[in-house]
């Protein structure tokens, strides 16, 4: 009797194991239609997002190198063929930033070496050559700079954005006056580089407070008869816009070949030196689509580049 207990309770036992059991059979195709599709994106380090493409027309990716305002987003006003019949190509890089050493041994690293315009602050007036104290400000040595000298002699091109800024803060703090003001544009004024002479001019901006300033905008339109000579793209240069948002700009040429002249004002000239060039220029603006600053820094390094000795 025992025995057939055991043995109806092992049946009992199937039979539930059975009903319980799916009453369909599962297949792998069952089982991929029921998975979750979960997708996975590479996104580069350098990308914020897969969607960001650059659509920065390839001969501005370094352009232009030539100011202090930031350059980040900047496309150009112009169409993309505009860009692509340009064939050009060029290197440059910052004083600051330049490998000067290497120029001693290939003058080719670069094609331009430039300089942004200065504060107060950061100038030092301890020479009688206006590029000395400019280098030395950006803490060159005196044997670097004479391998930039003879760089520039073996047909190097130096680009100088010749503006010196002093903020209404500035002009607070360090108690500048007007007297204080004329003893610095008279020490520029007898300066020279490399034994030429130096054009010094001074423009104030509106003081709201010790702290801020009306921004002060002038409209240039250059002479076309002097601006002609550096004309290599078929467009005009009609104006140019220069904005100063600090307090007192000094702006300094040299007394050289003009490049950008309006009425008796010169805003950009420059000077042969053995093959190379000297080229000092206001800093116009270049963003502003409704102004040709773009469209003169391109003819400008167009024409630099095409004129060396």
């Amino acid at each position: 009797m025992n025995k057939l207990n055991k043995i109806l309770f092992y049946l009992f036992i199937i039979g539930l194991i059975s009903a319980c059991a799916p009453t369909s059979k599962t297949t792998q195709g069952d089982l991929d239609a029921n998975k979750e599709e979960v997708y996975t994106f590479s996104i580069p380090a350098n990308s914020i997002s897969r969607e960001l493409k650059d659509i920065t027309p390839e001969i501005l990716k370094g352009f232009p190198f030539v100011s202090f305002q930031p350059v980040s987003n900047f496309k150009g006003k112009y169409p993309p063929e505009f860009y692509t019949r340009i064939k050009h190509e060029w290197t440059a890089e910052t004083l600051k930033s330049a490998d000067i050493w290497k120029l001693r041994n290939d003058k080719n690293i670069y094609d331009f070496l430039y300089t942004t315009p200065l504060w107060i602050g950061d100038l030092q007036l301890t020479q009688n050559d206006l590029l000395k104290n400019i280098v030395y400000s950006s803490n060159i040595s005196e044997e670097q700079f004479n391998v930039l000298e003879n760089w520039i002699k073996q047909g190097g091109i130096l680009w100088i954005e010749s503006a010196i800024f002093i903020s209404s803060y500035d002009y607070n703090l360090n108690n500048f006056n007007e007297k204080k003001i004329k003893d610095i544009t008279d020490r520029l004024s007898v300066m020279t580089i490399f034994g030429n002479k130096v054009h010094v001019r001074t423009s104030y901006a509106k003081r709201i407070d010790e702290f801020n300033t009306e921004k002060l905008s002038m409209v240039i339109s250059p002479e076309q008869n002097i601006i002609k000579r550096i004309m290599l793209l078929d467009r005009q240069i009609d104006k140019l816009l220069l904005e100063q948002t600090d307090y007192v700009g000094i702006y300094i040429t040299l007394d050289g070949e003009p490049l950008i002249k309006s009425g008796d004002s010169v805003y950009a000239s420059y000077i042969n030196y053995g093959k190379g060039k000297i080229i000092t220029i206001v800093p116009f603006d270049f963003k502003n689509v409704h102004y040709d600053g773009e469209l003169l820094r391109l003819n400008l390094i167009l024409w630099a580049l095409n004129d060396r000795k």
